[in-house]
C-alpha cells in the first residue's frame, strides 16, 4: 500500500541519470564496456555496495570497484571466468580514480595511461571502441605545433551502445582552423543523426558529450 500511494503521488524512484553529472569522470580506454556506473564524486542517498563495473571485450577481464564504508574503497579485478586476480583494499577517495585508471589500462593491454586524453561520465551499457581525445584546448596551441598532428586527427572517439553510435573527430583533421564535430547516429543513418553539433573547447565537447549519455538514458528509461 505504501509503494501505491507513493506512485499515485507521483513519486518515482530516482535512476543513476537523476545525479548524472555527479558521476566521476574518467578516462576509460577501447575495448571496454560499462556494466554499471554508480560511482560518484561525492556521496549520494542510496548505498550501491558495486559501484563501477567495466568488462573488457578483448581479453573478458572485468575491474569492480565496491564501497568499503565512507570515501574508502576495493578494487578488485576478475578474468573472464569471474575468478579474482587481484584485490586492493583501503583505497580512500582521493586516491580512487588515478588507481582505477592505472588498472583499467594495464587489464586492457595499454602500456601506460595517455596522460591527457579527457575524462567523461560513461554510463552503463556504452562500449568505448577508441577513445583520443584529449584536454588539450586547441585555442592555446601554436599555429605550428606538432600537437596539431598528434592530437587533432580526424578520427579522435566512438562509442557504442546498442543500436547507437556516439562518433568525434576534428575536421579538418591536424587543422587548426577546424572544430569538433559530434554526432549520434542510429542504426548507421550517417545521414541524418540524432544529435549533430560542433565546438571547439574541451571543456564545452565533454559537457555537451556528457548530456548526450543522459539524454539517452533518460529516454531507454521512460521506454523501459
Amino acid at each position: 500500500m505504501i509503494g501505491q500511494d507513493k506512485e499515485m503521488m507521483g513519486v518515482r524512484k530516482l535512476t543513476v541519470f537523476d545525479y548524472f553529472f555527479k558521476l566521476h569522470p574518467l578516462k576509460i580506454p577501447e575495448g571496454w564496456t560499462v556494466k554499471k556506473n554508480h560511482l560518484y564524486q561525492k556521496p549520494i542517498r542510496g548505498y550501491h555496495h558495486k559501484l563501477l563495473i567495466l568488462e573488457n571485450g578483448k581479453n573478458g577481464k572485468i575491474v569492480e570497484v565496491e564501497s568499503a564504508k565512507e570515501q574508502v574503497y576495493v578494487m578488485k579485478t576478475l578474468n573472464a571466468d569471474q575468478k579474482l586476480v587481484n584485490q586492493m583494499t583501503g583505497i580512500h577517495y582521493d586516491q580512487l580514480a588515478e588507481r582505477l585508471e592505472e588498472v583499467i589500462w594495464k587489464e586492457g593491454g595499454q602500456a601506460k595511461s595517455l596522460t591527457h586524453l579527457l575524462r567523461l561520465r560513461i554510463p552503463e551499457g556504452w562500449t568505448v571502441l577508441y577513445h583520443r581525445l584529449t584536454d588539450t584546448n586547441p585555442l592555446e596551441i601554436d599555429l605550428d605545433s606538432e600537437v596539431w598532428k598528434s592530437e587533432f586527427k580526424q578520427e579522435l572517439m566512438q562509442l557504442q551502445h546498442d543500436d547507437l553510435i556516439l562518433d568525434v573527430k576534428w575536421i579538418p583533421a591536424s587543422d587548426p582552423s577546424g572544430h569538433y564535430a559530434v554526432k549520434l547516429i542510429y542504426k548507421g543513418n550517417w545521414e541524418q543523426p540524432d544529435e549533430d553539433f560542433s565546438c571547439i573547447h574541451p571543456k564545452e565537447l565533454a559537457y555537451e558529450i556528457d548530456s548526450i549519455f543522459k539524454k539517452v538514458g533518460e529516454q531507454q528509461n521512460i521506454k523501459s
